[in-house]
């Protein structure tokens, strides 16, 4: 087993040298037994690039070759070993979509391997030299390929094809919207790759659709005074979500700007996103501009090809929106009522009308007043009015619900609350808000609640200093707005207050919605796995036992082909299906799974039990492949690439796991005692508060 043997590296080619390793190998075996051998191989130097490529995708067998490359270190392990890395996949059917001369090498040399051992799913170690020698340090068959599902990869590639045709129509200039072409992302504006993961079920995706981006997204707001954008925000590529970023600029701007600056504006920004696909989750600071802050962007403008009198015009717009949305604290309490008066019981589809009306529509309203202030508060802390630490602790100090969450669970675990008085309030929430698969608080309360939960962290106040008052009070004045320093920060604690008990009141409909779903499945003899694979019209509208069977197999094999299918998280042209480059930090998800479960920090936490946790590891090395020898239920590392060692035992073995998460997502999920690890939607979270 990898790991448990010593391996040495860089011995000198002289016979003391060379005797002296093979001995420390020998004896790294233990007792031994009789011919056992020791494999010497030459050590190859002046290493340019290194790494790990695969004939098939890894996750599903998709048909993509897998390159999972180190050009910066000079080593030969960084991949293996499980270090920070660069992963490219490309499509069987496209590898001159390739730019790089050396990965086309790479691709080329794999494939005549393929050909050489007649073997479909290699897994082979390389690396290239700086004069551009390339040598094979090990091929062998992956193993993962017994947990992959038999699906005829030549549907993958009609698949492809069918979204190329679908995405080269899209990108085109559109009736009614401003902008000359459009870009597709996972993670703008309602960012589905978050709430429902890049790859949910038609259930799941349905709902979402439904409740959130077929219509309320752009109603709300129109009553805040943008532009209307009467159509569905999101997009599914053959069962892939995506947002449509040229809709979602459009629905930014301020409903009286005219035509001809709307245009210029949408077709800066969206440049702006596909010069800097980096800022694809946080549209709202980097690329677009939704607000008049305290700190107008000026020369971000200009660099989008505005004049200086188009800029001002666009200024005074905004502004306009901007002041009316300072005052609307009042509207903002009539809202937040809204949301709190729905039942969440009776009738499907009654409900889901309720939800939509009374509880995601103000709730998108809210969420952009609470935008608009954190937007404000950011531009405080960039004019020097507020210190980050003096922002932060601003910050801490809102009471929302998340803190009122804590306070009853550590009421709990302490025995001054009762389980079912808690349950009462919460038992609603699930991990997955839109998932019938994700377990529900009051459904599995020992999974969530049978740990002790530290008290809630006494804060410092927080009140503005006579000299933060004057500062802001000064930037509101300069700004021409006619509220002061205690009027800012109020708005700013409402909306943030009021945007999460609003998610708290209407995920609750959502949650029973699905309980509800569950008892109407379970009367036909329908499973909740058989549910998900139906879409929530089919649900609504058919009674046929026989037709909603038949829905269910072909929605499950649908699903089974999306799940083979890789797109990139931006798509700027329709050629960049052909090519997927996995960002740093962004996780490889291995198998299908879906887990929750408690974790455990290896390194952290030595001689534990390991048993029925998800394991976190830094590293994705080849001395942790003990862990397999327990029964662990997932694996989470913060290094490592789709082709590292920790990715290919994982897949081996079918085990849930989320590899190479980096160090901003590791040090979240670190922090957290339950994780959701969905690799089927590639999403993994922390679940043990509101967070």
């Amino acid at each position: 087993m990898a790991g448990a043997f010593k391996s040495i590296a860089n011995v000198a080619a002289e016979h003391q040298g060379v005797h002296q390793a093979i001995t420390e190998v020998f004896g790294s075996y233990g007792g031994g037994r009789s011919g056992d051998q020791v494999l010497v191989q030459p050590m190859v130097q002046d290493v340019a690039l290194s790494g790990v490529a695969l004939s098939r995708d890894i996750e599903a067998g998709g048909p993509y070759y897998v390159v999972n490359y180190d050009d910066l270190t000079g080593r030969t392990d960084t991949v293996t070993g499980g270090g920070e890395s660069k992963t490219v996949l490309v499509h069987h059917a496209r590898p001159q979509a390739v730019h790089s001369p050396r990965i086309r090498r790479i691709i080329a040399t794999v494939s005549e391997l393929v050909v050489a051992t007649g073997c479909d799913d290699l897994d082979v170690e390389f690396c290239m030299t700086h004069g551009g020698q390339l040598y094979i340090l090990q091929a062998r068959p992956l193993a993962a390929s017994k947990q992959w599902q038999n699906i005829d990869t030549s549907k993958v590639s009609a698949s492809l094809d069918e979204v190329r045709i679908r995405l080269t129509d899209l990108m085109k200039p559109a009736a009614g919207v401003c902008g000359s072409t459009t870009v597709l992302g996972e993670m703008p504006d309602w960012n589905p790759a978050e709430m429902i993961g890049n790859a949910p079920r038609p259930l799941s995706l349905s709902l979402y659709k439904n409740l959130i981006t077929d219509g309320a997204w752009w109603r709300a707001r129109v009553n805040m005074g943008y532009r209307a954008v009467p159509h569905p925000l999101l997009l599914d590529l053959h069962g892939r979500p995506y947002i449509d970023v040229r809709l979602s600029l459009n629905s930014f701007l301020p409903q009286s700007v005219s035509d001809e600056l709307a245009e210029m504006l949408v077709n800066g920004q969206l440049a702006r996103l596909a010069a800097k696909p980096e800022s694809h989750d946080k549209i709202e600071f980097e690329v677009a501009v939704t607000c008049r802050d305290l700190a107008f962007p000026t020369d971000r403008l200009a660099e989008d090809g505005l004049s200086h009198g188009q800029i001002a015009e666009f200024e005074y717009h905004l502004k306009g929106l901007t002041a009316r949305a300072l005052t609307s604290v009042p509207r903002m309490a009539h809202l937040l009522e809204r949301t709190r008066g729905l039942a969440g019981h009776g009738d499907l589809a009654q409900m889901l009308d309720d939800c939509r009306n009374e509880g995601t529509i103000p709730f998108s309203e809210l969420a952009r007043h609470a935008f608009i202030g954190m937007t404000f508060l950011k531009s405080l802390v960039a004019r020097g009015a507020l210190s980050q630490y003096r922002a932060d602790l601003f910050m801490h100090n809102i009471e929302t619900v998340a803190g009122e969450f804590v306070a009853d669970l550590h009421q709990v675990s302490i025995g001054e609350k009762s389980r079912g008085d808690f349950l009462t309030r919460y038992g609603h929430l699930r991990p997955g808000t839109y998932d019938i698969l994700s377990a529900r608080y009051d459904e599995s309360p020992d999974l969530y609640l049978g740990r002790h939960s530290h008290a809630p962290e006494q804060v410092e106040p927080f009140q503005p200093t006579g000299e933060e008052r004057k500062a802001i009070d000064q930037l509101l004045s300069e700004a021409g707005y006619q509220v002061d320093c205690g009027h800012l920060l109020h708005y700013v604690t409402a909306g943030v207050a009021a945007r999460e008990e609003a998610k708290f009141n209407f995920t609750r409909n959502v949650s029973n919605g699905l309980a509800a779903i569950d008892r109407w499945g379970a009367g036909l003899g329908l499973s909740r796995d058989d549910l998900s694979f139906l879409e929530i019209s089919d649900i609504l509208n058919s009674a046929d036992l026989g037709l909603l069977r038949d829905k269910v197999a072909r929605g499950r094999e649908f699903y089974e082909l999306t799940k083979m299918i890789r797109l990139p998280h931006l798509l700027c042209e329709p050629d960049d299906i052909d090519v997927v480059r996995i960002p740093l930090g962004r996780p490889t998800f291995i198998t299908g799974k879906s887990v929750t479960a408690p974790t455990i920090q290896l390194g952290v936490a030595s001689n534990v039990d390991i048993d029925g946790h998800i394991v976190l590891i830094e590293a994705a090395d080849p001395g942790y492949d003990w862990i397999f020898s327990h029964d662990i239920v997932g694996l989470v590392t913060k290094y490592g690439g789709a082709n590292s060692h920790m990715a290919i035992r994982s897949a081996e073995f079918g085990l849930p796991a989320a590899i190479g998460c980096g160090e901003r997502l590791y040090s979240v999920l670190a922090s957290g005692k339950v994780l959701e690890l969905d690799c089927a939607a590639s999403r993994v979270k922390v679940v043990d508060s509101l967070r």
